[in-house]
């Protein structure tokens, strides 16, 4: 921001309550100087009578120094804020002389401008410069010049006539905090979307006892492909499939991707109640996403984001038991606990006059556990059809630092995602067309804490072997 004279004396018959001082030292003595705040507070230009340096032989001096402590009040000192620091002057030097501009804040240099001449020109120049947790903004700036000592040269001089400091952007701990949960939020909906799919591919919704089967899908989920079981003998069962899946989650934009899945099941010998055993493996190599997160950034909300490749992986466990009283009737009673691997890239935002708190986002492996109980009860009627109800609930543990990042001018923001609760439901019914074709129908709905329900209707053809 650059006040003009005329425009900085109208300003200063209405300065704030606050002043801005620049306190004692050579380049702003006393009396050599006049600040202007804006009413709200969040500008202050001020206007040197004579904060310079000059060097040469005229001056006596090979390197001469003038410097300035400069405060100014922070409006808002309980966030972060991010101020302009503009610098206007004039400089005037001759070959093998330099003039240069240093801004300190805290002891720690934040600029350095430095002319080598031959030059005569106006300077124009700045910086950004960060507050936290202060009442006050403290700056020391210091003008120099250096010269050789020789005659035949004029003096070189470097002369600041504004120091224009205006606010550009405010945000609090709370505000980008929430935006790093955001982003841990969505890498947890990547696994917990596509964990019904996997879950169809290795069996769930079907009979237990149906025997070797093989068969072709499709699903509102935006998601087809082929499973099969294959009974194996000595109580082995195989399970698995593949499919492509083009997710349409609310939490989340992914790109579509493949999802493959196994299983081993071993089930006790034939009785009227059974045990059993399985535990598999799904996931994708190939998974895309964009990860989006919004901030206050004063009374503005900024959208932000990225996009970034890597992989999923999931395991699981489950037992439990199956009850036929007879041969058309079979309840499964089973716990599960999972784990779910999530790495993915990580990137960084541009950073913008708007989007001025940007991101840089790390890559690593987030995880979550599930652990669920399972209940499904399958029929066999008399004629051609068949037909599962089955219901699950169970719990998601998410991880607590799923996303770390480092945030301009706030630092290092972890995000944590959170645990849900979640229950679902599906019922299938099956028609068979002879003694290897047959049709099935299904319809889901999951609900997870949080989040709307998600309904699936699909339809599989498949073959028994």
């Amino acid at each position: 921001m650059r006040l003009r004279p005329s425009l900085a004396l109208c300003l200063l018959g209405s300065a704030a309550a606050f002043p801005a001082q620049a306190m004692a030292a050579n380049g702003c003595a006393d009396g050599t100087f006049s600040s202007v705040t804006s009413p709200d507070g969040n500008a202050t230009s001020l206007l040197f009578d004579d904060f310079s340096a000059t060097a040469g032989d005229g001056a006596g001096r090979g390197r001469a120094r003038s410097t300035c402590r400069v405060e100014v009040p922070v409006t808002q000192p309980g966030g972060f804020s991010v101020y302009g620091v503009d610098y206007r002057g004039f400089v005037a030097t001759e070959a093998g002389q330099t003039a240069t501009i240093i801004t300190r804040q805290n002891g720690e240099q934040v600029m350095r401008y430095q002319v080598t001449g031959p030059l005569q020109d106006d300077v124009e120049t700045g910086t950004k410069v960060g507050t936290s947790g202060t009442d006050r903004l403290g700056l020391t700036v210091v003008v120099e010049a250096t010269s050789p000592l020789d005659p035949a040269l004029g003096d070189g001089t470097l002369l600041l006539d504004t120091i224009d400091i205006a606010r550009l952007g405010y945000t609090t701990q709370a505000s980008v905090d929430g935006s790093a949960d955001q982003l841990a939020r969505q890498r947890q909906a990547i696994a917990t979307g596509l964990m019904t799919t996997a879950d169809g591919l290795l069996g769930a919704g079907e009979r237990f006892d149906e025997g070797s089967s093989l068969g072709l899908f499709g699903s509102s989920s935006a998601s087809a492909g082929f499973k099969g079981r294959w009974e194996a003998g000595s109580g082995i069962t195989v399970l698995g499939g593949a499919a492509f899946v083009d997710p349409h989650e609310d939490a989340v934009s992914l790109d579509p991707l493949a999802l493959i899945a196994g299983a081993v099941r071993y089930t006790t010998p034939q009785a009227t109640w059974r045990g059993f055993g399985e535990v598999g493996l799904w996931g994708s190599p190939n998974v895309t996403a964009h990860l989006s997160r919004d901030y206050l950034n004063g009374t503005d909300r900024v959208f932000a984001g990225g996009t970034v490749d890597g992989s999923l992986l999931s395991t699981y466990a489950r037992i439990g038991a199956v009850y036929a009283p007879d041969a058309a009737n079979e309840l499964v009673i089973a716990a599960r606990l999972g784990r779910s691997w999530l790495d993915l890239d990580g990137y960084s935002e541009a950073a913008t006059g708007r989007n001025l708190f940007a991101a840089t986002v790390e890559d690593g492996t987030s995880h979550q556990t599930v652990a669920s109980a399972e209940l499904a009860w399958s029929h066999q009627t008399d004629g051609r059809f068949d037909y599962t109800v089955s219901g699950a609930a169970g719990r998601i543990f998410a991880d607590d630092q799923a996303v770390r990042a480092r945030v301009d001018w706030v630092g290092r923001v972890d995000g944590q995602a959170r645990d849900q609760s979640f229950a679902a439901l599906a019922g299938r019914l099956g028609y068979r067309l002879d003694d290897v074709w047959r049709i099935d129908t299904s319809l889901s709905a999951t609900f997870r804490e949080h989040e709307k329900p998600v309904w699936n209707l699909g339809a599989q053809v498949k073959a028994a072997f």
